[in-house]
């Protein structure tokens, strides 16, 4: 399987960027050049066998069968959580985000992998209903073992723009009446409708990567952050890259964990501690009101790990967590907030 990278003419679709690895550093390439939360730890991978339940895809259009990775534990008699994945444009095989979804489904929750078109003559209204559609298809055929009174909505990219919007249709459907959780990751740009309609009980973080070369990271504060000033509990999260002993990116592909790319879309310590440490503690906190998962989730507790090796003693940086955006006005990414309405295909645009 290849990455779908296009070209320059579609270059304002781009989700997955490979940025050249640091020259005089070398590319950290696994997860074991920095320590790993312990087992039974928030990141780790848990005490549940995983099995992916393939399901046809009710869209025609659509490119893929819908994924669900079911905990052993799932059952009529214990209904499990369910948290539904939007990917980045291109990736629509869920082998790009396999590692993290497994890491969550292990740990007791159902996640639900929903693959929309990337074609450019298919509109963003179709592509969002194909994603929704693919999420309730998947509900319906798993209503025995699913509780969606529990739920929470993770993206990355065009996924992560459309998290809201998502997020909004499952409240509309008289879902996460127990717990409801945004984790939206570097996102593209939002084509959703009445973000005031997502109840302001929900939990919600937003995740940008400090050198993402793809999204610039004023979309994530004007077309998310911005339009969600209802959410009580929020947080603004930020991973820059560390070089130390090797060099963990902190690009746009930092959520991937398919092994394909060969800077941030490997699997490394910035998954384990920044992205499935945070998200699997925010799922616990959403869900069960644990405050020491809190903590963990909003970067209260905000380590990373430590370097291996003869760097052993030393801590990565810390995740940097604020109450409000903070940007890199430095970088020099592909899509641009104020560029918004050149890709709105029809939709409207503020």
């Amino acid at each position: 399987m290849k990455i779908l990278f296009l070209t320059l003419s579609l270059a304002f679709y781009l989700s997955f960027n490979i940025s050249p690895a640091n020259a005089q550093i070398a590319q950290c390439v696994g997860e074991k050049t920095t320590t790993l939360p312990l087992s039974g730890d928030y990141g780790a991978f848990g005490q549940f066998t995983v099995t992916r339940q393939v399901i046809l895809n009710p869209d025609p259009e659509a490119p893929a069968p819908i994924s669900v990775f079911v905990p052993s534990n799932a059952s009529p008699q214990n209904k499990v959580p369910v948290i539904f994945f939007a990917h980045g444009f291109g990736g629509i095989s869920y082998q790009f985000y396999e590692t993290l979804m497994r890491q969550l489904a292990s740990n007791g929750y159902a996640v639900v992998f929903s693959p929309y078109t990337s074609s450019i003559l298919a509109s963003h209204a179709t592509r969002y209903n194909q994603l929704w559609n693919g999420f309730l298809t998947a509900v319906q055929q798993n209503s025995a073992i699913m509780n969606t009174t529990k739920i929470g909505f993770a993206g990355h990219s065009y996924g992560a723009g459309a998290t809201p919007e998502m997020a909004r249709r499952g409240a509309a459907q008289g879902w996460g009446t127990n717990g409801l959780f945004l984790f939206v990751m570097a996102p593209w740009y939002n084509w959703g409708t009445n973000p005031e309609q997502i109840p302001a009980s929900a939990k919600m973080i937003v995740q940008v990567y400090w050198d993402d070369e793809t999204n610039q990271h004023l979309i994530g504060q004007n077309d998310v952050w911005n339009k969600l000033p209802q959410i009580i509990e929020r947080k603004w999260q930020v991973i820059r890259a560390s070089k130390t002993y090797c060099s963990l990116s902190s690009g746009h592909s930092v959520p991937v964990t398919d092994g394909l790319q060969q800077t941030d879309g490997v699997t490394n310590g910035y998954d384990s501690w920044g992205v499935w440490r945070r998200l699997h503690a925010l799922s616990d906190y959403t869900f069960t009101g644990n405050q020491a998962a809190r903590n963990i989730a909003f970067g209260v507790e905000a380590k990373m790990g430590k370097w291996r090796g003869i760097f052993a003693s030393r801590q990565i940086s810390p995740l940097e967590t604020t109450d409000s955006p903070v940007l890199n006005s430095q970088s020099t990414p592909v899509f641009l907030w104020g560029n918004k309405c050149n890709y709105a295909q029809g939709s409207p645009c503020p």
